[in-house]
């Protein structure tokens, strides 16, 4: 029942939501049902900071509270609402754990491995039928390091920084686990996060001399709270690190980052909102509204994930620039439209030029992906080396590498377009800008996180990490 109120938790206030939640586990008590466990609490999120998803399995799960308290005011902790258990689940799982109701999410610390490493027999007596002796492993380590190659390739899909955690270590006399096993995973786990560029949160070498001190007894493999305090320490430095290279370009208070091409163009409203101003021009003797300018960053980005809220008005059209010469526009455009009232207005479109297009050059799926007109959407825009990626409301929606576009004013599929230049030539460098084309149009909650390089060693960039 706490579930599926609080799935409505956008359209209530943070004091509604903490008040509904409360009285929700008192009566789950008084009619004999088992509150949530603490680390699968439902947790509200301060728009105004970055989202962190926790995946793993019961150590991931001890160490949740103490993560997301260590990371209070810095960034929204959430954790999957179960057990990760062993790679092959995970893969089932991820659909419905990154599911686009779930929004978007700027850094997944994950993990995966001890499941996998497990021995388990039909006939053991022990808890989950763990049996190092006579049992069968879960996974061997060739199949763990090729389910982790898949759930790398998905998780990298997100455009969120991904940090790997290292199984923690197996312990003399646990039941279904050899000792060493862990070392041997660890380290098929790390080929594959250095062949993908991911970071490594090294939680096995925290604990690897100190089991006899935090095992909750010998031979267990879970933490004691002190354990769990210490891992938790580990893993809120390691997405703090991860966050590091965030700059947080417009939170409601200033717009230092930015340049106005009018110095009127654009103004923070009583909501914190960004929005454009219009000025009043004669038109064939008559006063029209035309739009004042567009807003730039004032430095260029290359490789990059911009995250953002916007709003549009009913019939308007808008976009978002980056990669882009501020001065005669040549770069990429993120279009943003009301596609029903916009076309009323002016006539139909082609898909490839509608709302979250990879602007007339392709059409985004699903189409139309934003909230109703009038409320906030989220988006995201994710560049790494030829890569582009757009997330609308958690759906990747745009995928494509540019070098694809490598004949002017045509794209791969055959139909044209309408620019002079090949979109392939274009510099993988230019600046980021709002388009202020005449209909008001609101921002919010923007933020830029910059990317390494591309990886080495061939193949296309997978933008995200």
């Amino acid at each position: 029942m706490m579930i599926e109120l609080l799935r409505f938790h956008r359209y209530l206030e943070p004091n509604m939501i903490r008040f509904l939640a409360l009285s929700l586990i008192l009566i789950s008590a008084a009619y004999g049902q088992k509150a949530p466990r603490p680390a699968f609490a439902p947790v509200v999120d301060d728009p105004k900071l970055p989202r962190v998803l926790l995946i793993g399995d019961s150590i991931s799960i001890g160490y949740t509270v103490a993560a997301r308290e260590a990371l209070e005011g810095i960034a929204n902790v959430h954790r999957i609402s179960h057990n990760a258990g062993d790679t092959a689940m995970g893969i089932n799982n991820l659909p419905k754990n990154l599911a686009p109701s779930k929004g978007t999410w700027d850094v997944i610390h994950f993990n995966w491995g001890l499941w996998d490493l497990c021995y388990r027999h039909p006939d053991s007596k022990a808890q989950g039928k763990r049996d190092k002796i006579s049992g069968t492993v879960t996974h061997s380590v060739e199949a763990y390091e090729t389910n982790l190659e898949q759930l790398v390739g998905e998780l990298k899909k997100t455009g969120a920084t991904l940090v790997f955690a290292t199984t923690t270590p197996v312990p003399e006399a646990e039941l279904g686990r050899k000792v060493g096993d862990d070392l041997r995973y660890n380290a098929a786990a790390l080929a594959v996060m250095e062949k993908h560029g991911v970071a490594v949160n090294d939680l096995h070498a925290v604990m690897a001399e100190r089991m006899d001190e935090f095992a909750v007894k010998p031979g267990d493999v879970h933490f004691t709270d002190e354990g769990s305090q210490l891992l938790a320490k580990q893993v809120a430095k390691s997405i703090q690190q991860a966050l590091t290279k965030t700059q947080v370009l417009f939170d409601g208070s200033n717009l230092d980052a930015w340049e106005m091409t009018d110095p009127e163009g654009w103004q923070i409203d009583a909501e914190g909102s960004l929005t454009c101003r219009f000025k009043e021009v004669e038109k064939q003797g008559v006063l029209v509204k035309a739009p004042r300018g567009d807003l730039w960053l004032r430095t260029p980005n290359e490789d990059f994930v911009l995250t953002f809220d916007y709003r549009l008005s009913p019939g308007s059209n808008s976009g978002v620039f980056y990669r882009t010469d501020k001065t005669n526009k040549k770069g990429f455009e993120m279009q943003l439209m009301d596609n029903v009232g916009f076309q009323k207005r002016k006539g139909p479109k082609e898909d490839r030029k509608l709302n979250g297009s990879f602007y007339d050059c392709l059409a985004p799926d699903p189409l139309d992906a934003q909230n109703p007109i009038g409320e906030w959407t989220t988006a995201r825009i994710a560049c790494q080396g030829s890569r582009i990626r757009f997330h609308i409301n958690g759906h990747l929606v745009i995928d494509v590498d540019v070098d694809d576009w490598n004949e002017v004013g045509k794209n791969p599929d055959g139909t044209t377009n309408k620019f002079k230049y090949s979109l392939a030539s274009l510099p993988k460098i230019g600046f980021i800008g709002l388009q202020n084309h005449g209909d008001p149009v609101w921002f919010r909650n923007t933020r830029l996180r910059e990317l390494g390089s591309v990886e080495s060693g061939g193949g296309k960039a997978e933008g995200g990490n």
